[in-house]
């Protein structure tokens, strides 16, 4: 079920600059993201004693901004009025996340203009990094690629831009009908993500297609999957306004090429994948399966396209599936990693495609190159590799449990319900893979003595 979040940010304005933040890695939501400050509306927020200055204000958003301000900027909102130094708060936006999301946030936005800029102090929790800058050299970053940022708060600055004194913007929220379109997002320029319903795992419904490309280099679309032929003519008409050159497949899983074929037979594309890849797959779905498509091997360190300038190389990464293949550009500005890690769940190690053995060491490979952005093919691009070092440190935990719990003569299913008490029944038999890929593992270390 998809929870809803109310929450309120501030606007903070003076003399045509605004105050942006950098979201952590480490957060749940929008790691790594350009943002404005602000959080979660509490039900238990008391009134703001400024209220009643603001009566056209709702007053429960209101005393949330005050709350908010004070421990994320510990800047308190009450006294900062009581000084004079407030000169306005007003109701910019309202942004509703798209109905596809895991959680959708529903946030108001709040203009807040002042006499002076305040010297905020950041709570290290929850920011990177704040600073006093005008919209027009925010949106260049962006546009640089060197910032992650939801499009509505581009809307945002661009409006901005358009009208510095502008008080009011209404509802930014974007809104698709996956009846009539593939949604598609971009929080990083260049990177285009198209969130495909496809045949997944749960608690993940979608698999992450990326449209990659200057202007001028090959024009690339990874993993297409879409979960059916009313959903395959969406993208396939999508896909025709693109003047695509090849489809890129990062591995073997239905869920990354289910359609595939069929959208490069209809487009003349060539598919773009690892030998492994291609020998699995004819294996499961049968010597026809490719039939009239041009075939092309990749390997490690083959060149792709072009990102900004940049080279985008391949990059083996397997583990999850021996034949999995990654993107990144030269600069390692960003890092589309496949199955490696998982934005929605848990990544499975299945043999005999997967390796736990070499699932850890890929992941201390990726973690030691140490991109800006990682892309799950489930889920949104999450800043640093924060996600990356957690999923590793899971691992490592689960691996000390199972070694545990083998010492004391249990049972694979035992494993099972003492280790993952707390997940629905129909995972059960994706959490004793892992568990067998574990003991595999233990096995081939000779710790299983």
């Amino acid at each position: 079920m998809i929870k809803i979040v109310e929450a309120v940010s501030a606007v903070f304005c003076f003399q045509g600059q605004i105050f942006s933040v950098i979201r952590q890695n480490h957060l749940d939501v929008f790691p790594g993201y350009n943002a404005f400050p602000g959080g979660k509306i509490d039900d238990q927020d008391l009134p703001s004693r400024i209220a009643s200055s603001f009566p056209k204000l709702n007053s429960v958003h209101l005393s949330a901004l005050c709350r908010e301000m004070k421990e994320e900027l510990s800047f308190d909102l009450e006294k900062a009025f009581a000084e004079d130094k407030i000169i306005s708060i007003e109701p910019l936006a309202e942004i509703f996340a798209p109905s596809f999301a895991q959680i959708r946030f529903r946030n108001w936005f709040y203009r807040i203009d002042l006499k002076d800029p305040a010297e905020f102090i950041l709570d290290e929790g929850e920011f990177s990094a704040g600073s006093w800058i005008n919209p027009p050299t925010l949106l260049k970053i962006f546009h640089q690629g060197k910032a992650l940022m939801v499009p509505p708060l581009r809307t945002m600055l661009k409006q901005l831009i358009q009208d510095p004194n502008l008080k009011q913007m209404g509802d930014l929220s974007i809104h698709f009908d996956d009846s009539r379109e593939i949604p598609e997002l971009e929080m990083l320029e260049g990177v285009r993500m198209l969130m495909v319903p496809s045949h997944t795992l749960p608690p993940a419904e979608r698999t992450n297609a990326f449209r990659l490309g200057d202007p001028d280099s090959p024009q690339i679309l990874v993993d297409s999957s879409p979960k059916s032929d009313e959903t395959y003519l969406l993208m396939l008409e999508q896909m025709k306004q693109e003047n695509l050159d090849a489809l890129f497949l990062t591995h073997h899983h239905p869920d990354h090429h289910q359609f595939a074929p069929d959208l490069a037979r209809d487009l003349q594309l060539p598919i773009l994948l690892s030998q492994d890849s291609h020998s699995r797959i004819q294996q499961k779905f049968g010597e026809d399966y490719f039939r009239g498509v041009e075939i092309r091997m990749i390997t490690d360190g083959e060149e792709l396209t072009r990102w900004h300038g940049e080279t985008v190389k391949v990059y083996a990464v397997p583990g999850h599936d021996a034949g999995q293949l990654a993107l990144a550009p030269e600069s390692l500005s960003w890092f589309i990693v496949g199955d490696l890690i998982q934005g929605i769940g848990t990544v499975v190690i299945s043999e005999p495609e997967g390796d736990m053995t070499t699932y850890f060491q890929t992941l201390e490979k990726v973690i030691a190159l140490q991109p800006s952005v990682i892309i799950p093919s489930h889920g949104i691009p999450m800043g640093g590799t924060y996600r990356i070092e957690a999923t590793l440190q899971h691992r490592r935990e689960r691996e000390k449990q199972v070694l545990q719990l083998f010492h004391q003569d249990k049972t694979e299913d035992q494993m099972l319900q003492s280790i993952y008490q707390n997940i629905p029944q129909g995972l059960y038999p994706y959490a004793l893979k892992n568990i067998r890929s574990h003991l595999r593992k233990l096995r081939q270390e000779n710790l299983l003595v």
